[in-house]
């Protein structure tokens, strides 16, 4: 099993990159030493000779405040990460698996923020639901070619993002990395049926 995960240098996608190791095959951990805004971003990846089984669209960035409060710089630039970057990786890995024939599969990893209201992080908020819509959308677009699109939204996790989000939180009781990984995982051995879901992790 060969996968593609962005965002893979900490929290989620490095738990995520650990849990699929157990698959075997190669895993392409995206850091953020590539730049998911440029088109060409994970194309050194695709020019290997083996086909890519999965994409997980990690990468992801936010920046606190109130709409008042944010720059257009801190507003594009979650939308250039979050958004653009997950657009980037699936149109290249979209083009991979139709060229070679795979029914590839391509998990997006928003969040509960962006099935709700979130004061104070509207502009993040945004990009999850933009992530959450485009998902549902690609689904369709890929069904006569196999490809099957999930999109994952878990609530709060224990990671450095939300500690800097919300210091007081109660991590104690929150979900881990782990969690997640876990749940990544069963959805890429065991996710067959299902396609085009918004599957929320809590």
């Amino acid at each position: 099993m060969n996968i593609i995960i962005t965002g893979s240098s900490r929290g989620i996608g490095n738990a995520i990159s650990e849990r699929c190791i157990k698959l075997g095959g190669r895993i392409y951990g995206v850091t953020t030493k590539t730049d998911v805004r440029k088109s060409n971003c994970i194309d050194y990846i695709l020019t290997d000779p083996y086909n890519i089984d999965v994409l997980i669209n990690n990468a992801g960035i936010i920046k606190v405040g109130n709409v008042s409060e944010l720059t257009s710089y801190d507003w594009k630039k979650q939308f250039n990460v979050n958004v653009h970057g997950t657009f980037n990786c699936c149109k290249t890995y979209i083009k991979h698996c139709i060229e070679r024939k795979i029914k590839g599969k391509i998990i997006n990893i928003a969040s509960t923020a962006g099935l709700g209201a979130r004061p104070g992080r509207a502009a993040y908020a945004a990009t999850k639901a933009a992530i959450i819509n485009f998902s549902l959308s690609l689904a369709e677009e890929l069904k006569d070619y196999g490809i099957k699109v999930y999109c994952v939204c878990p609530s709060a996790v224990d990671t450095d993002m939300r500690h800097y989000i919300n210091p007081d939180d109660d991590f104690i009781n929150m979900l881990k990395p782990a969690d997640v990984a876990d749940f990544v995982y069963n959805l890429i051995i065991n996710g067959e049926k299902l396609d085009g879901q918004i599957l929320t992790i809590k």
